[in-house]
């Protein structure tokens, strides 16, 4: 029996699901977002030629997304996903077909300069490399495309930078302007606390099918689960402390940090020597508090960040192994 459910009840349902707004799925369709709300309310069809990317996006067929069969139920595992999707930012790159155009031709443009390069057709400066041309370009490109997508000044401070090591690398801007990480990192998250700041004052308005506005906010995250002394535990849009006590051993931690920050507390823990800490922080910072009795070693590494992590006392009986990586960010080990 065909569905009584309208396609465009279909897609506003399929698209709600995936977390996305009208505006995100017709980027990646390729089609305006009025286009997407007349279809979402009936007022007109998704063109034939758009039916098998529409359904990509929206993870069904093509027969079920025209109603031919019955949609697939959502599992439990699906629906806590899209849940656990509100609190994520969509870093998502909306590139309609023409930008992906522009995007690969300019792409194919470095290679051939690159390989002309190597055959001594034209000469390079000494110090321009193909990475050193290529990652910059794609970080100025990404930024670009948040602006787009979401102004703010995150996203636009990705795309200064990603311009700024473009010209810097090329050798327009003079050495003497060099930026280094302790520059940077700290510019980092005073972007990141602007951005968050001004999405709470200023929280942005969407249209629904009725005319009217609501406003779409995503609540901290904080998680923390504990099995046979090892902890797991995540951090989002939050400023958490989670101190750790009891006579059970503590055996070692995975840590997720994103857009906040974490105190992990272990100074009044029963710490197992040899305990692993897996810590990945982005765009956030994780302070581990330690009693002065135990010892670190650090393997760790920070791409626009930094990891602040003294040994302690070189003859202590009991050592944590601190495997961190962070993006964006900072780790900092606090004795207490």
């Amino acid at each position: 029996m065909e569905s009584k459910v309208t396609m465009g009840k279909r897609i506003a349902d399929l698209r709600k699901q995936k977390g996305m707004t009208q505006e995100q799925l017709a980027n990646q369709v390729g089609v305006t977002a009025q286009a997407v709300s007349k279809w979402e309310n009936d007022l007109s069809c998704p063109d034939i030629s758009v039916l098998p990317q529409l359904a990509e996006v929206l993870g069904v067929t093509t027969d079920e997304l025209l109603g031919k069969v019955q949609l697939r139920s959502l599992t439990v595992e699906d629906s806590e996903k899209s849940e656990k999707h509100k609190h994520i930012v969509n870093v998502r790159l909306n590139m309609n077909k023409w930008e992906k155009v522009i995007f690969a031709l300019l792409v194919m443009g470095l290679g051939i300069v690159f390989l002309l390069n190597a055959f001594h057709v034209i000469q390079l400066g000494s110090g321009i490399t193909f990475w050193s041309v290529l990652w910059p370009f794609c970080l100025f490109f990404m930024g670009v495309m948040l602006c787009k997508s979401d102004l703010s000044p995150m996203s636009l401070g990705i795309a200064l930078f990603g311009l700024y090591m473009l010209l810097y690398n090329v050798g327009i801007i003079p050495a003497q302007y060099k930026l280094t990480w302790s520059m940077i990192w700290p510019a980092a998250l005073i972007l990141i606390g602007l951005t968050v700041l001004l999405g709470y004052l200023f929280p942005k308005r969407k249209e629904n099918n009725e005319g009217f506005f609501h406003v779409e906010k995503g609540d901290p995250v904080f998680e923390c689960e504990e099995e046979g002394g090892f902890f797991s535990v995540e951090a989002a849009f939050s400023n958490q402390t989670k101190k750790v006590v009891g006579d059970e051993p503590f055996k070692g931690a995975n840590i997720d940090v994103s857009f906040g920050s974490l105190t992990f507390d272990l100074t009044e823990a029963n710490i197992e020597n040899g305990a692993t800490i897996d810590a990945d922080v982005s765009f956030g910072s994780l302070i581990l508090r330690l009693p002065g009795f135990v010892g670190v070693k650090s393997e760790s590494s920070a791409a626009f960040g930094g990891v602040n992590c003294p040994a302690g006392d070189p003859n202590a009986a009991i050592r944590i192994n601190l495997k961190g990586d962070v993006s964006f960010g900072k780790i900092e080990v606090e004795y207490v």
